[in-house]
């Protein structure tokens, strides 16, 4: 079964276990030594000096009581889409070509899911595209289910082109070099959306970071507007922490 083939059935299979509305917004209870393992792109990845490691800090400080363990899942230009953009070097790596075999690979608890700034692959809107980003979030939570796992969503990061312009050719092919200008208004604010809206049995709660990193860019992102520098990820734990109430 292709990625496009692969989508398609999972939009057949989770239509029972969803709903739209507010997400919970409740605190998680947090149980003595529960492992979170963190899934996402190049900005969870973080270099092994992101957010995710930065979180592990955070809560070994306020509750080391707890003996959270965070795990870096992350994989540089990975998508839930499938998709990859024309002049990408090779296929974007896809989240689903490696995620039965990690939550196979060890237990965990809980699973925080950041994607969304690959997912449109820096082009224009379509209903398509955002079918296909709200079908694959759907389906990590059926699997996240199926292993009873409870689940995190972030929202998306922004793309900030206002404090880290490029010069964007408009006649040309989008890429991540040569994204699409509008694309943070019209493809992200709408992954955004699918994010906070969506409701499901497995998840727990979703978190806004687009919101305070695109109010904080200036400080947040330096001449890449896709990575957020070290402030950013430390602005992006703290969210987390702040939510969570750890």
């Amino acid at each position: 079964m292709n990625r496009r083939e692969f989508t398609i059935a999972s939009a057949l299979g989770v239509t029972g276990s969803i709903l739209f509305g507010c997400s919970d917004s409740r605190p998680y209870p947090f149980k003595k030594n529960q492992v979170i393992a963190c899934f996402g792109d190049s900005i969870t990845y973080g270099g092994g000096n992101g957010y995710v490691e930065i979180l592990q800090e955070l809560a070994d400080k306020s509750r080391p009581d707890l003996n959270l363990n965070f795990l870096n899942w992350g994989k540089s230009s990975e998508t839930i889409t499938g998709l990859t953009e024309v002049g990408h070097p090779g296929p974007r790596p896809y989240i689903f070509e490696r995620l039965d075999e990690l939550l196979a690979s060890r237990p965990i608890d809980i699973a925080l899911f950041c994607y969304g700034i690959n997912c449109g692959i820096y082009g224009k809107p379509s209903q398509k595209l955002f079918d296909s980003y709200k079908i694959g979030v759907l389906s990590i939570l059926e699997k996240a289910k199926a292993k009873n796992i409870k689940v995190i969503l972030l929202t998306p990061p922004p793309l900030t082109l206002k404090t880290a312009p490029l010069e964007i050719d408009v006649e040309a092919e989008f890429t991540w070099l040569n994204p699409y200008p509008n694309y943070d208004e019209e493809v992200l604010q709408e992954f955004k959306k699918t994010v906070l809206t969506l409701e499901h049995d497995a998840l727990f709660t979703s978190i806004d970071i687009h919101t305070p990193l695109s109010q904080n860019q200036a400080t947040c992102y330096d001449k890449d507007p896709i990575h957020p520098n070290l402030t950013g990820h430390r602005l992006i734990a703290h969210t987390i922490i702040e939510k969570l109430r750890i």
